[in-house]
């Protein structure tokens, strides 16, 4: 940070606590500490707000209060709601999780964000969290999850939806916090103790474990791994239980010509110059005949067992166009 920087960000901090002596924000002995402590770092920084020459080079368009609310809004509250507000924001949910069905995520968000600002409920924040790592914005979703737990501080699913998103954000002791947390609240959810055994597994490995080829080796595909409708391959394979799975099945000689199969018909079926469907999947790839062999088969419901939700992102992806089958987030 330059010397100017640091002197515009001293100068706004004195400007703060100068706006809270003269709007009475405190008083008596407090307002006096204050103001004493105003004029020793007005000594100690070379930074003086009653110094109209600094204030003309000095001072920032915005008071530091509105630049900290702007980047940190304040959590929500919980609202005494009427019981017809109440049914209007469950209505709205309602209609979120239909759209989710759908994949329909953006307007699914829109209608989580109404309900919120009906009446701010957890489960609107924590269901809104889940639509946006559909989207892959796993930051939002953070910020969704830290809403949800201000308004319910024992609500798990929040504090694994938090985990989720900071796991596809790579930001492993995050997640590793976020996840013991869920399991704390929910200790008989197994869905959170696999996910928190992967979370810690990944961060013993050390970084580098990911860029690394599986055991036997997996059937590279040209171009890199591709985008199937928006879900990223490569974030596939950066989740520590599909990796610790592939370790195990590539050992298999069945689990290699099963992956060489799959790497063929993906490129007779589309994946390089060939035709893409709606979905974002080759059209002529024939995942029932993919997932009728034992070894795919076996592996697929390894992985569900061990990681549900990105689980549930493949299989959205893979399932053809007015196929409602999914269930919507509760």
């Amino acid at each position: 940070m330059s010397k100017d920087q640091q002197d515009r960000l001293s100068y706004a901090i004195l400007q703060h606590f100068q706006d809270l002596i003269s709007s009475k924000a405190v008083s008596g002995d407090a307002a006096e500490s204050m103001a004493v402590a105003v004029q020793c770092l007005t000594e100690a920084l070379g930074v003086d707000v009653a110094d109209a020459s600094q204030s003309a080079k000095l001072k920032v368009d915005q008071p530091l209060q509105e630049i900290f609310d702007k980047a940190f809004p304040p959590r929500p509250t919980k609202k005494v709601a009427t019981k017809d507000e109440e049914a209007k924001a469950n209505g709205l949910k309602d209609e979120g999780n239909e759209l989710m069905k759908q994949n329909k995520y953006e307007e699914a968000i829109e209608k989580y964000t109404e309900a919120i600002d009906v009446v701010p409920v957890a489960t609107y924040y924590c269901n809104r969290a889940a639509a946006y790592s559909k989207l892959t914005q796993h930051e939002e979703a953070v910020k969704d999850a830290k809403d949800a737990l201000a308004l319910d501080s024992g609500y798990s699913k929040a504090y694994a939806r938090m985990g989720f998103a900071y796991l596809n954000m790579n930001k492993l002791p995050e997640a590793e916090d976020a996840y013991s947390n869920a399991l704390r609240l929910d200790p008989s959810n197994q869905s959170y103790k696999d996910n928190l055994e992967a979370v810690k597994e990944k961060i013993n490995a050390g970084p580098n474990v990911m860029s690394q080829a599986p055991p036997g080796g997996m059937p590279p595909m040209p171009g890199g791994f591709p985008n199937l409708g928006g879900m990223d391959f490569s974030q596939i394979l950066n989740n520590p239980a599909f990796m610790n799975m592939a370790q195990q099945f590539m050992n298999d000689p069945n689990m290699q010509q099963a992956f060489t199969q799959m790497a063929d018909q993906f490129m007779q079926g589309g994946g390089v110059g060939g035709n893409i469907g709606p979905n974002g999947i080759p059209e002529n790839l024939d995942i029932n005949a993919m997932m009728s062999n034992p070894a795919l088969r076996s592996m697929a419901e390894n992985f569900e067992a061990q990681n549900p939700e990105m689980m549930d992102q493949l299989r959205q992806q893979f399932r053809q166009p007015g196929d409602d089958n999914d269930a919507p987030n509760p």
